[in-house]
């Protein structure tokens, strides 16, 4: 998943017109923005790997939006940039909504290692989903206003994960959520991702997938068949497109 460079990696297997035809829209995606659903039956650690990857390269200038209802501190730290890898200041690019409504344990808190320190946090408090909504919307508006207009690509924002606010709110809510955020995005020409740490067949990603303009499917991998723990596929259902599996 090589969402800044343009290159998902290559299956041999792969037609060389069809891989054109994937680049092509992963190209089209970053263009004109794009909402993106994680989803497996997999490991969290591979979800916090693709969530990072979404986000972007730290040496990029990206302004970078992360939602957090059930992920560790440490989850959270991986996946954005260190201050040290990024030449921008964390403060003025990297935000963090922190939806305490649900449970967390103390040792699960959203983070304060020192060096993550200047990150902005939101403590959204508010019961129903509206609360985390708002937070999210504001956070693109205040990316855009700062930007004085964002670039395409240039805003990321991941909500990790919607699984925990199915549990809560149901599927009726939680898709109006993804779909108001998500238009918000993509009127930034932003890319927005969900975690869902559910199975691709599940009936809660056929939910939630409509809202999404391509499902990411992970899965675990065994390393020494052909050197890769973790793999991923997407899958555009409106274009009828389900890529191979490719590293993750």
């Amino acid at each position: 998943m090589a969402t800044d460079s343009g290159s998902a990696g290559r299956s041999d297997d792969r037609p060389d017109d069809e891989f054109t035809d994937f680049l092509s829209l992963l190209n089209e995606f970053k263009s004109t923005g794009c909402t993106l659903l994680v989803v497996g039956d997999a490991r969290r650690e591979l979800f916090t790997r693709a969530s990072a990857s979404l986000f972007g390269n730290p040496e990029t200038l990206r302004y970078r939006l992360l939602a957090v209802t059930d992920a560790s501190s440490r989850s959270v730290e991986r996946r954005l940039p260190s201050p040290g890898d990024s030449p921008f200041a964390l403060a003025r690019t990297t935000k963090i909504a922190n939806y305490e409504v649900t449970p967390r344990s103390v040792a699960d808190a959203v983070p304060r290692s020192e060096e993550f320190d200047d990150i902005p946090e939101t403590r959204v408090t508010d019961a129903e989903l509206g609360g985390l909504r708002s937070a999210l919307v504001s956070g693109v508006e205040e990316f855009a206003h700062r930007a004085s207009g964002l670039r395409p690509a240039e805003l990321r924002v991941g909500v990790d994960s919607v699984g925990t606010l199915l549990d809560h709110h149901g599927e009726a809510v939680v898709r109006e959520c993804c779909r108001a955020v998500g238009r918000r995005v993509r009127d930034n020409d932003g890319m927005a991702h969900y975690v869902l740490r559910d199975a691709y067949d599940s009936d809660r990603v056929r939910a939630l997938e409509r809202e999404a303009d391509a499902v990411i499917e992970i899965r675990a991998a065994d390393p020494a068949a052909d050197g890769r723990d973790a793999e991923q596929r997407w899958h555009v259902p409106d274009r009828g497109t389900t890529t191979n599996w490719v590293r993750l």
